[in-house]
């Protein structure tokens, strides 16, 4: 009998992975699953016990299953680089679960248990990929991210918003994304926009006053937000969420429609997609995967095509 490898981080949402894993550990010995389990004690750990576990039992697994927030289930797929044919599964517990949103899982831990039980045995569906190396480190191995890749503003915003002293107050009576509101507020005034220049499969674009670029493999970035609304993970392309040329206050009216991806519709706003991008700026900018800061640009980024299995 195949089974099943939980990696839970413990302080994913606060703290509330270690309760959503309390109810799903009780829900797996009632059903009698088959699981063993593991918990992540430092930053990059989730790659390491997927890649272990993937070298010593690939073949007894049916599949390993992240039990936290983004940046969980990001490590999990960068650890499983080289064993494409192991599915994926995701328990959400964190404060943004934008993979949950963008991949059609369950927002209810157990909801999302029960999704992928019944999955058993069926092999996964096959998504997209993004991946990454930035121009000035290629002699490091590209990268992967699940949801997308934020540069700019957006990733100063999640940068503060890690850092910030209510963050976890917030997540701990739900209201995480709030957190990532207000921090964007609060820098509003005083980031700088600047020229960025990006190509996508060949064809050159230079925007000035930047305040931000989304690449996305899925629609959902920054904790709920529908950055790129005609993103679909597995249709081989990567959309691209361009801001520029806008005012401050401009942008606050951006924000209050982003959640419902109606932002495309105000001038400043512009999308493309493709499957090769590159983007460079006149300074350095921040860049995000899946909410946990990478570096700075320039960075490439491309996609793999249904390259990946989640169940």
């Amino acid at each position: 009998m195949k089974m099943y490898i939980f990696i839970i981080n413990p302080i994913s949402g606060s703290g509330k992975a270690l309760k959503v894993w309390d109810k799903i550990k009780q829900e797996l010995e009632k059903k009698k699953v088959e699981y063993r389990s593991f918990f992540t004690k430092y930053p990059g750990h989730a790659s390491e016990i997927a890649q272990q576990v993937a070298e010593l039992h690939q073949e007894k697994l049916e599949a390993i299953v992240a039990v936290g927030g983004d940046g969980t289930i990001h490590e999990v797929f960068n650890g499983l680089t080289n064993y494409t044919a192991l599915p994926v599964g995701y328990i959400p517990a964190g404060s943004g679960n934008d993979f949950a949103r963008g991949f059609s899982i369950p927002l209810s831990p157990l909801k999302a248990l029960q999704f992928l039980l019944k999955r058993k045995g069926k092999g996964g569906r096959k998504i997209d990929i993004g991946r990454y190396q930035f121009s000035n480190r290629k002699k490091e191995s590209m990268k992967s991210f699940i949801n997308g890749l934020g540069i700019g503003f957006d990733a100063d915003v999640a940068k503060a918003t890690n850092e910030s002293r209510y963050k976890d107050w917030l997540n701990k009576i739900q209201l995480g994304r709030l957190a990532y509101f207000i921090m964007a507020i609060k820098l509003l005034f005083s980031y700088k926009t600047q020229e960025i220049s990006v190509e996508v499969d060949g064809q050159s674009f230079v925007y000035s006053n930047v305040w931000l670029i989304a690449i996305c493999n899925s629609p959902f970035l920054g904790g709920g937000m529908n950055i790129t609304p005609q993103a679909k993970v597995n249709d081989g392309k990567l959309h691209l969420c361009v801001l520029h040329d806008v005012s401050k206050w401009k942008l606050l009216a951006l924000f209050a429609t982003v959640f419902l991806g109606k932002h495309t519709r105000f001038k400043g706003v512009i999308l493309h997609e493709g499957r090769h991008i590159e983007v460079t700026s006149s300074t350095s900018c921040t860049v995000h995967a899946d909410g946990e800061l990478i570096g700075t640009t320039p960075i490439t980024v491309t996609v793999e095509k249904q390259s990946r299995k989640i169940c």
